[in-house]
């Protein structure tokens, strides 16, 4: 059977590195009222969850 878990992850993956590579080169360009820099942390966010679902996937396989 097919495992949704690959696709998902492989997205979340690939976001997150976008995110992340955004966070770090456009530091300056951050949400109006927030004083972190909310694409590196979303980011972050995004690519531990593509890497577990990654994992859950490998595992299950």
């Amino acid at each position: 059977m097919w495992d949704l878990r690959l696709p998902s992850g492989l997205l979340f993956v690939i976001l997150g590195a976008l995110l992340c590579l955004m966070g770090l080169l456009y530091p300056d360009q951050r949400a109006p009222l927030a004083e972190t820099n909310v694409n590196l942390v979303s980011g972050v966010l995004f690519l531990a969850f593509g890497a577990v679902l990654l994992w859950m996937a490998r595992r299950a396989s």
